[in-house]
């Protein structure tokens, strides 16, 4: 199946990939230039010597990019009657806009900015209070702060446990050459892939693509890896309890699985482990409102999993009175590694309506695109697996889960103490 989509691919000769979708009837663009790196771009092995960047470097770059010629990129994305924003991930930046306008300028002026650093002293240090801002918010959250200690008490090495933000020491000591350096190895042209998704005329967008990048030369020459130290199987921590002035306690309960070893295996397991997770955690399971009675858990509770071929984990959370009843009740429910026939069609169903309703959600296509460029998988084989995966294949996935490697995470209100 291929879902109808009208797919247009280029490699321009500066080697900018550029992936252009075209929705009939649709008033809408929306175009989206990333770079594959992220919060997980610490040490990179830059033809074969290893560069150690500041934690958070990705997402400071980010934030500091939206400058050009001395303006804030943002107001001229307003004048030509566009919204934009941009994200940093663990594996990935990514900048964008949308319009039901013309697309040609604002496309333009995406693909200068991001192609061209404007930085100088005053705007780095403009923005190191405005991220320092930001940490701070999130450490006075108690669901970030309970997700970060759950990610450090689970990895020893992979920089899964440090914030895409990064640490605050790092932020703070951010300078102009740790940019410079960072932008020069992962924003060439070369690095770059450009999604759009728009009813307009998609030829007519890849010729004015071409003539914007015809004197834009890619000027880096070196091959560029992630890397990433070996990671043992246990724990890093056990339990890890902190304080906070909050009313109730948090607790999350974090299992460590064997990363993968193929891409089909990570998209695959993802998806049947976190059906699984849905039809045990959840309102599908009859026993659900019985626990929410029983005030072993609010309204703040799941449960997530993360297969990749780096890192792999679950995670069972909640905010309750009784957090030991919680953990409790996730070690029962992790004997259980089956899904019923009744859940397993209920929730496939549901992922395949979500899929075909997100083809239309401009945005979300564009993100799935661009990450499935960036890992080299192909987008509409994805979607079909899901579409033909068996509840045998689901039972095999979910029984081949080792427990054995877990931790604690508890956040307690401060009269605990």
């Amino acid at each position: 199946m291929n879902y109808n989509l009208d797919i247009k691919k280029e490699t321009l000769s500066n080697g900018l990939q550029v992936i252009l979708v075209h929705k009939p009837d649709y008033q809408k663009s929306l175009f989206l230039l990333g770079a594959k790196v992220g919060g997980f771009d610490i040490d990179q092995r830059v033809d074969g010597q290893v560069i150690r960047h500041k934690s958070g470097i990705a997402h400071y770059l980010e934030h500091q990019m939206f400058y050009l010629d001395g303006e804030d990129v943002s107001d001229l994305f307003a004048n030509l009657q566009c919204s934009t924003n941009a994200y940093t991930s663990y594996t990935e930046t990514a900048f964008y806009f949308s319009t039901t306008a013309d697309v040609k300028k604002p496309l333009k002026l995406l693909l200068d900015f991001v192609e061209n650093l404007d930085v100088t002293n005053e705007t780095i240090e403009k923005e190191k209070g405005i991220i320092l801002s930001e940490y701070d918010m999130y450490q006075q959250s108690p669901e970030q702060r309970l997700f970060k200690e759950t990610l450090i008490s689970l990895f020893q090495y992979h920089p899964m446990k440090v914030d895409v933000l990064g640490s605050k020491e790092d932020i703070q000591d951010m300078s102009m050459e740790d940019l410079k350096q960072f932008y020069a190895l992962n924003y060439d042209p070369s690095k770059l892939c450009l999604v759009g998704v728009t009813g307009k005329d998609t030829n007519e967008i890849m010729d004015w693509i071409k003539e914007c990048q015809k004197d834009v030369l890619s000027k880096l020459n070196k091959k560029i890896e992630r890397v990433f130290k070996e990671e043992p199987k246990e724990v890093n921590r056990k339990e890890y309890v902190d304080h906070m002035d909050i009313h109730q306690p948090f607790v999350c309960v974090g299992y460590k699985m064997d990363a993968c070893k193929t891409k089909a295996e990570a998209f695959e397991k993802d998806f049947a482990v976190n059906m699984w997770l849905d039809s045990i955690m959840g309102p599908l399971n009859p026993k659900f409102q019985a626990w929410l009675d029983q005030r072993i858990f609010t309204q703040f509770v799941g449960a997530e999993a993360d297969f990749t071929l780096d890192h792999s984990y679950i995670l069972f959370y909640a905010q309750t009175v009784n957090p030991n009843a919680f953990i409790e009740l996730v070690n029962e429910l992790v004997q259980n590694t089956s899904i019923s026939d009744e859940d397993y069609q209920s929730l496939h169903a549901q992922a395949i309506a979500n899929n075909l309703r997100g083809l239309d959600h401009f945005d979300g296509l564009a993100n799935d695109l661009l990450r499935s460029h960036f890992e080299e998988y192909d987008y509409i084989e994805n979607l079909n697996s899901i579409q033909n995966m068996k509840i045998e294949q689901v039972h095999a996935y979910i029984k081949d889960l080792d427990f054995s490697h877990s931790c604690v995470t508890k956040i307690l209100p401060n009269d605990s103490i």
